[in-house]
């Protein structure tokens, strides 16, 4: 019975991942679409749930998508932090997740600021950012971490 429980939970969150990746690309795409609607000075109808988009000027729709990319890193974290816990029980493990996530919000932002300090990078900086970011925001660091780790306990065994 155990194991049927171990992969019970092990499908709730491939689960949980998969729709919180969907729900992810869903809302920066429709908070796009409204921004782009504005820079053409279009309505653009949001969803019900998003609509309180539409009471802020640009500049805070934009501030608070950095915001959200933020807290999908972050949801994406603990998801990645409790699976790996889940599935190894190592607290190396844990702090190894956590420099992952760390290291990439921090390489974007230096990135970030290396954009703003020369201006004329700063397309190319924004790109470099946006794509560390995304990982952060998606199952890549879980893909990469989980076999990486079976490895190791191959190795210590």
């Amino acid at each position: 019975m155990q194991k049927k429980n171990k992969y019970f939970v092990l499908l709730l969150i491939v689960t949980l991942i998969v729709f919180i990746s969907f729900y992810r690309d869903y809302f920066f795409r429709t908070v796009n679409a409204m921004l782009l609607a504005w820079d053409y000075e279009m309505d653009y109808p949001m969803p019900a749930h998003l609509r309180f988009f539409e009471s802020f000027d640009y500049d805070a729709v934009l501030n608070l998508k950095w915001l959200f990319t933020l807290v999908f890193a972050a949801v994406f974290y603990f998801i990645s932090r409790y699976t790996i816990q889940y599935l190894f029980s190592n607290r190396n493990y844990n702090r190894i997740v956590l420099f992952a996530f760390a290291g990439l919000t921090v390489l974007s932002g230096l990135f970030m600021i290396i954009g703003w300090m020369v201006p004329s990078s700063l397309e190319r900086m924004y790109e470099i950012a946006r794509f560390l970011m995304g990982l952060a925001q998606s199952p890549v660091v879980l893909m990469v971490l989980i076999p990486a780790f079976m490895l190791a306990e191959k190795e210590v065994n």
